[in-house]
């Protein structure tokens, strides 16, 4: 049996969730994503906690949703089916995230492709290695990637993602700066003891000076986070049984 790819621990006024499954890139699985949802709504229900420090172990940081067998597939369910089993847990992932009172920073010290990419975009603070890379590769599968285009929509230029997504673009860690993935770009003997420096600020900070920011952030959003997400549900579900029947062809 394969160990969770999911650890969270306390230290302080920091949460931890670590993705600890470096053998397969941090791939996550539907369960992978349902636990790391869990501990996200976790920390954020802690008193004390004022920021929740996401990081990964091994090269990478996240290179996607990991193949599963029993996951559902357009040719097996119906469009309901897959908002429920599929798109769902991972639209919830990114909502927790969304909804936090607390910070979230992502630690990147290696690459984030598809659900990886999405992630840290979806958080607060993003401070990548120099070495990592970015991308949404979906397409090269004719998957239209609207649950991380969701994530990614009110963080991320247009443009830029419209590269990733149509044109397969593999950002750089200084590019994905300059398109809005991550927020800082440092050498990666500097990761850790960097983020170390944001999450100490962070922790001396008021509990609700932090949540007057997120909340402010939030409301100022020209995007309804549930309506894209909405409309990424809908419109993922509806498309693929077309592509997978090759009806888009």
């Amino acid at each position: 049996m394969t160990h969770s790819a999911i650890r969270l621990d306390y230290h302080g006024a920091e949460a931890r969730l670590t993705l600890s499954r470096a053998a397969t890139g941090n791939a996550l699985t539907l369960p992978d994503i349902r636990e790391a949802r869990d501990a996200i709504a976790q920390a954020g229900s802690r008193p004390e906690v004022r920021v929740l420090r996401i990081c990964a172990e091994g090269d990478q940081f996240c290179v996607g949703r990991a193949p599963e067998g029993g996951a559902p597939t357009a040719g097996q369910a119906t469009s309901e089916d897959l908002r429920v089993r599929l798109v769902g847990p991972i639209l919830a992932l990114y909502r927790a995230l969304h909804m936090l009172d607390i910070v979230s920073v992502a630690q990147v010290q290696g690459d984030a492709h598809g659900l990886g990419c999405a992630l840290v975009a979806a958080c607060d603070i993003a401070v990548a290695s120099r070495t990592a890379r970015f991308s949404l590769p979906e397409m090269s599968k004719d998957l239209p990637p609207t649950l991380a285009l969701s994530a990614l929509a009110r963080k991320v230029q247009p443009k830029v993602a419209a590269s990733m997504v149509l044109g397969l673009a593999t950002l750089s860690a200084d590019e994905a700066v300059r398109g809005g993935i991550v927020g800082e770009v440092v050498e990666q003997a500097a990761l850790p003891g960097r983020v170390d420096e944001i999450v100490a600020l962070l922790g001396a900070r008021h509990p609700v000076a932090l949540a007057t920011v997120k909340r402010y952030l939030r409301a100022a959003q020209a995007a309804d986070f549930d309506m894209c997400a909405e409309m990424a549900a809908s419109m993922l579900a509806g498309a693929m049984p077309a592509i997978r029947a090759g009806a888009a062809h």
